[in-house]
């Protein structure tokens, strides 16, 4: 852990106030829409302190099939298709707390194989509003990040997260944070320390019934290294920043719901050796419009960053690709997205997705389609006789 703090030390005079000013004028200057992340990633059972002394046995599953038309240079095409279950007991001994636990299996259509993955999770809300956790972590909507910091494919194709977070909504603040602790190592292990960390905030200084105003602030990471560390090689990390502007209005009736405005600007810093790319820091600015109707939501959007990299983003986003010497220097991607979900019953919903990515410098277009399927159905075992 010490050597991550130097790290994050390290980094900070590339995100110094005289090279971060300019750029958030600039945001302040610009109103662009936004999309909303998709329901259909929503599988945490509600916290219900009326179930204090139940137990409850839940199941959670996700089907999907996405399909990945890339034209890159360092990132290929692909399909992802298959299903993970989940079934779990969750136990209220108390109505501040829940415990979890149970397991997930990930399965890929046509393929024999299958990885089985252990799930537990003491949660504690010692108040509406702030809730801790510990163990298996809550990754709905995709931590609130957007594809360039987070690509949401992690939710369907990784194994769960595990580690500690923390999460605390008000009227005008919101805050996600969490440490998903992806290896952990013993005196001798021949490999890293691995881990990813985040935060999500937004900061809402105007809220009412029909508009909202705020500024998000988010930044995510991956470390490798410990100070127990024995395997060759220094500790690394990758830090990416984003700062932004947003405004959502919310219509009253009719066929559009909402509309959103949002720009924001990112920073990243990475190992200089790690990419093709000739420095260890790069910018990005992103401008996306949309609404949000009855037949799901449609997006426009902008990209632009020079000498951008984030290894836990959408490949396309980035500007280079981890040990390979292809590398662009400035990255432009105009966007169109569409996003539909149904609410089939409770906490249970069928979606699909559908993205065009155009790349003016290289000419090219992109392309990403995707069909979900979550069902999530909790039966009460045992009925306290508090």
């Amino acid at each position: 852990m010490l050597n991550f703090v130097n790290s994050i030390v390290g980094l900070l005079p590339h995100s110094g106030i005289k090279r971060i000013i300019p750029f958030v004028l600039v945001v302040l200057s610009f109103s662009a829409f936004s999309q909303e992340a998709t329901n259909v990633f929503l599988s945490d059972e509600p916290f219900k302190p009326t179930s204090a002394g139940n137990l409850i046995v839940a199941v959670d599953n996700l089907s999907f099939f996405k399909n990945n038309e890339y034209k890159s240079k360092y990132s290929e095409g692909y399909t992802l298709t298959g299903t993970w279950i989940r079934p779990k007991l969750l136990y209220y001994p108390d109505k501040k707390f829940r415990l979890e636990l149970g397991g997930q299996v990930l399965a890929y259509t046509g393929r024999d194989d299958y990885q089985l993955y252990p799930w537990f999770s003491a949660f504690y809300m010692p108040m509406k509003g702030l809730s801790f956790r510990m163990g298996n972590l809550n990754q709905d909507q995709n931590h609130g990040l957007p594809q360039p910091m987070l690509d949401s494919e992690h939710f369907i194709a990784d194994k769960p997260e595990v580690g500690i977070q923390t999460k605390f909504e008000s009227k005008y603040v919101n805050a996600d944070v969490w440490i998903d602790w992806q290896k952990m190592i013993l005196a001798g292990d021949p490999f890293k320390e691995q881990f990813v960390f985040g935060v999500k905030s937004e900061f809402a200084f105007l809220r009412t019934e029909d508009i909202e105003l705020s500024l998000p602030l988010s930044f995510n990471g991956l470390h490798r290294g410990g100070e127990i560390d024995s395997a060759q090689g220094l500790a690394t990390t990758c830090l990416t920043v984003s700062e932004g502007f947003k405004v959502q209005k919310n219509l009253n009736g009719g066929a559009v719901k909402k509309w959103f405005l949002e720009s924001s600007l990112l920073q990243s810093s990475y190992p200089e050796d790690l990419t093709g790319l000739p420095t260890d820091y790069g910018t990005a600015f992103n401008i996306r419009s949309g609404i949000s109707s009855v037949y799901g939501n449609l997006t426009t959007g902008y990209w632009q960053s020079s000498n951008f990299y984030n290894p836990l983003g959408m490949p396309l986003y980035q500007n280079g690709a981890a040990g390979r010497p292809e590398a662009t220097r400035m990255n432009r991607i105009w966007t169109f997205s569409y996003r539909y979900d149904h609410q089939i019953f409770d906490q249970s919903r069928f979606g699909f997705t559908f993205d065009l990515f155009y790349n003016p410098l290289m000419q090219t277009t992109s392309n990403s389609a995707a069909l979900y399927l979550m069902i999530n159905l909790s039966f009460l075992g045992k009925k306290g006789t508090s």
